[in-house]
């Protein structure tokens, strides 16, 4: 049996799908999977399956704004979260073989602490980005805010962003392999290793996608025509949903619509649920929008399979708009086999894979968006249900248990040509 070290800025049960179901299925095609990772705030994510060989970093003892502020300047001017990963590895691994690591960020954090330890093992190293950060608008990437004052606030992260940046491209060059989400992202980071004295100069990518454990479509009828949109709004310059209350207001002047038996669900934090309740305030439509909290995610299958129509959010692939993110919420959506209604179409990525899974609509004015509810508005009003023939064979490729596999004959193939130098 080969051993491998994933060493990830967070994992089940808090949200982190992809190393989550990678340690599951890897394991099952021959794999011991070991774990080494931050604590991180419990979302729900399953741990059902994952290894059970995982060491936590508890990196942010107290609550509290200045304990937080502390421990991000400690990190920040020292590398201390790396250092105490690194440390935490030691003292419990030290002795294991490792036949590779595989290190998954979305930022820089923990590539020196992967890359610290895979020299100290003479393991191959991987690096798999989930994101980048030039794919944002602006500073989303940042969960906390360093200063009230905006203009600092904005300031510091740009700093924050050039030393991410810099940390990432600087480590990139040492990888043995390289693993990303979309085709753009690997457009973006073969350019960072072509530039310099890269060990690897070639990208794989393998998408997000959905774990078939537990995202697979049932027939459950429902009492009204649901519009389903888990997740954040973090920026409307990212996920812009104006086509979607645009379509809205036009179904009701028409007398389409009706609240008695139609609503757009919106489960998600309490920042975004402001943005959509002015939304639909400005728009007269708030009687077709219901706000809920967050679900644990192992609820999330459920209430997709309930729906008619999965709403994912994304903008026009632009100059200031969104840089080829393909988010997991789209991936989930194909599991359940029902029709995607996404706004704004990225006219991109995003868009051809939609067109290419047969799986809905990447609209981009609000009288296409308006005509896709519309008829499936019927089809609910005859069937009690929606579904889609999408295409199937495709959708599977998207399966997290196939792209371990993937993740699988990379590994192998660097390990084996690690044995042989």
């Amino acid at each position: 049996m080969r051993n491998l070290l994933i060493v990830c800025d967070a994992f089940p049960p808090s949200f982190a799908p992809r190393m989550g179901a990678l340690s599951k299925y890897l394991q099952e095609l021959g794999w011991c999977v070991y774990v080494l990772t931050e604590e991180q705030d419990v979302v729900g994510c399953s741990v059902e399956g994952c290894t059970q060989n995982v060491l936590r970093l508890k990196y942010y003892k107290r609550s509290g704004k200045l304990a937080w502020l502390g421990g991000f300047l400690l990190d920040y001017s020292f590398n201390r979260k790396n250092k105490l990963l690194v440390s935490l590895f030691r003292k419990h691994w030290r002795d294991v073989k490792f036949d590779a690591v595989l290190c998954s960020t979305y930022m820089a954090f923990p590539m020196q602490a992967a890359y610290d330890i895979s020299k100290m093992c003479g393991a191959p190293l991987v690096y798999d980005f989930r994101d980048i950060v030039e794919q944002f608008v602006g500073f989303e990437f940042a969960k906390h805010k360093i200063f009230r004052h905006a203009g600092l606030n904005n300031f510091a992260h740009k700093i924050r962003r050039r030393k991410i940046i810099a940390q990432r491209n600087r480590l990139l060059a040492m990888a043995d392999a390289v693993t990303t989400v979309s085709p753009w992202h690997k457009e973006m980071l073969e350019k960072i290793l072509s530039s310099g004295d890269s060990k690897c100069k070639s990208v794989t990518v393998i998408y997000n996608g959905f774990d078939p454990q537990f995202f697979f479509p049932k027939d459950i009828k429902s009492d009204k025509f649901v519009i389903e949109y888990t997740g954040r709004v973090l920026d409307l310059r990212l996920q812009n949903p104006l086509l979607l209350f645009e379509a809205l207001q036009k179904l009701k002047s028409q007398e389409v619509i009706n609240a008695s038996d139609f609503v757009v669900n919106w489960h998600t934090d309490t920042s975004s649920a402001k943005k959509i309740g002015e939304l639909a305030s400005s728009y007269n439509v708030s009687e077709f929008v219901k706000i809920e909290n967050y679900v644990p995610q192992q609820s999330v299958p459920d209430l997709l399979n309930r729906s008619s129509v999965i709403l994912v959010l994304t903008n026009k692939m632009e100059k200031g708009g969104p840089q080829g993110v393909l988010t997991t919420k789209f991936f989930e959506a194909l599991s359940v086999r029902k029709p995607v209604l996404c706004v704004r179409s990225d006219e991109a990525y995003l868009a051809k894979l939609i067109d290419d899974t047969r799986s809905g609509i990447s609209a981009i004015n609000a009288d296409a968006v308006a005509h896709f509810i519309k008829k499936y508005y019927a089809v609910w009003k005859s069937d009690g249900i929606v579904k889609i023939e999408s295409n199937n064979k495709l959708v599977e490729t998207f399966s997290r248990k196939h792209q371990a596999g993937q993740f699988d004959q990379l590994l192998k193939k660097i390990a084996v040509q690690d044995n042989s130098n």
